[in-house]
C-alpha cells in the first residue's frame, strides 16, 4: 500500500477511510508488516466481543472500551518489555563480571 491508496471500512457501525501509518510498512521486520485489512479485522473482532458481552452499548461507548482496552494493553506489554530489558542487562553485567574474575584454564 502507498501513501495515496486508502481503503474504505465498516468500523463500529462507521463506514471509513484508513490509511495504515507508512512507518508500519517500512520496517526491515516482514514478520512486523500490518495492512490496514489486520488491523481493520482486529479491531472489528474486538468490538464484536465487547458487543455480545454488552448489547446495550452504542458503537461510541464500544469505541472508548475498545480504546481503553487497547491503551492498557498497549502499556502492560510496554511495561513488561521495559522490565524485560532491565533484567537482560543486568544479567548481562553480572555475567562479564563473572567472565572478568575467571582464571583461564591451565594456570
Amino acid at each position: 500500500m502507498t501513501i495515496q491508496s486508502e481503503k474504505e471500512f465498516d468500523v463500529l457501525g462507521y463506514r471509513l477511510r484508513y490509511r495504515p501509518d507508512t512507518a508500519c510498512e517500512t520496517t526491515e521486520n516482514a514478520s512486523a508488516k500490518v495492512n490496514a485489512d489486520d488491523v481493520v479485522d482486529y479491531l472489528n473482532q474486538r468490538a464484536n466481543v465487547l458487543r455480545s458481552r454488552y448489547p446495550h452499548l452504542d458503537p461510541g461507548q464500544v469505541a472508548t472500551l475498545l480504546a481503553l482496552d487497547i491503551a492498557k494493553e498497549k502499556l502492560v506489554l510496554e511495561r513488561e518489555f521495559k522490565t524485560s530489558l532491565q533484567n537482560l542487562e543486568e544479567r548481562a553485567q553480572k555475567a562479564l563480571a563473572m567472565i572478568g574474575t575467571a582464571e583461564p584454564l591451565g594456570q
